[in-house]
């Protein structure tokens, strides 16, 4: 039998070996799984097991990356075509002139630098729209996760707060962020999943991290009840959807409790951030970009939070 240790990457056998896992723990003889990918947790028997080497794990990630960004960079586009047109990138950049990894409104300061000394045409006329994306807190239950999700915000030229918190953690530090932070955009996520033996999905206790969640959302509501003063994306892997949404998240997974994406929060966020406060968020353009769809993720009408400055600053 092959043996196994902490932070090995593996693939579970009797499931056809469809989810890669990192190996985080072991108890009870069994190992304790966290989706490579996909915001999962699950546990195996070492003899269900099967290490996956580095050049498939690379090969797995870069797929899994290249349809994500495909996603992610379609769902804004559906929002901002118009605004693309007007000589501006998918993050809010003038084309050629700018670093798209910086955020577009705090540097301001730069760009009139820029003008002044290199004789660049000042696009800060009267005229001119300056767009300010609503700004997110981002609390995930997954280090890695957290990491790569903080870098793919500042990508997207969203201000985000981003936190490494544990899942059972979450309700506890919630309300104290938002009142410190005051964001128009609340991500609570990490890992779930449904003990699909006990087969009850109307069961709070059937789900390894929900009602943990749910907690979380309840407290959020607690700071502001408004649906579209604070937009609330809410669970994981195969979470209770209805659950979530009936203790005031604007959009949670998973409706059919299946796999969600680690980045699917980020399209729920993006889409908001980047949708006028004056239109409602289209909920068929996240949910048409997720990794499953309506299977995936729902939500409740709600409001953008991207507001136009006119005149410009």
């Amino acid at each position: 039998m092959e043996k196994f240790k902490i932070g090995d990457i593996v693939a579970r056998i009797s499931y056809g070996c469809d989810v890669l896992f990192k190996i985080v723990g072991f108890s009870n003889s069994q190992a304790d799984l966290v989706g490579l990918t996909v915001r999962i947790i699950a546990n195996a028997p070492e003899n269900d097991l099967k290490h996956i080497s580095k050049d498939e794990v690379r090969r797995y990630e870069e797929k899994m990356e290249k349809t994500r960004r495909v996603r992610m960079d379609r769902c804004y586009n559906s929002i901002n075509r118009k605004f693309k047109n007007m000589g501006y990138n998918n993050y809010g950049y003038k084309k050629n002139n700018y670093n798209c990894n910086h955020n577009y409104y705090s540097n301001f300061n730069n760009k009139i630098r820029d003008v002044i000394e290199n004789d660049i045409p000042n696009i800060y006329k009267k005229d001119t729209v300056l767009k300010r994306p609503g700004v997110v807190l981002h609390l995930d239950g997954d280090k890695d996760f957290y990491t790569k999700c903080k870098e793919n915000y500042a990508r997207m030229g969203i201000t985000a707060y981003t936190y490494y918190i544990p899942e059972n953690e979450q309700y506890r530090q919630v309300y104290p962020l938002l009142q410190k932070i005051r964001p128009n955009i609340l991500i609570l996520t990490g890992h779930d999943a449904f003990i699909k033996k006990r087969n009850d999905i109307y069961n709070i206790e059937n789900y390894k991290n929900s009602k943990y969640y749910i907690k979380a959302v309840l407290e959020a509501r607690r700071y502001e009840h408004n649906l579209d003063n604070l937009v609330i994306f809410a669970g994981a892997c195969q979470s209770y959807y209805e659950a979530l949404i009936a203790a005031g998240a604007n959009f949670a997974s998973a409706p059919r409790r299946v796999l969600i994406d680690m980045m699917d929060p980020l399209i729920v966020a993006q889409a908001v951030a980047y949708t006028s406060v004056n239109e409602f968020v289209s909920l068929e353009n996240i949910i048409s970009n997720t990794r499953e769809g309506i299977n995936g993720v729902g939500g409740t009408e709600t409001r953008g939070q991207l507001r136009k400055i006119l005149p410009s600053l």
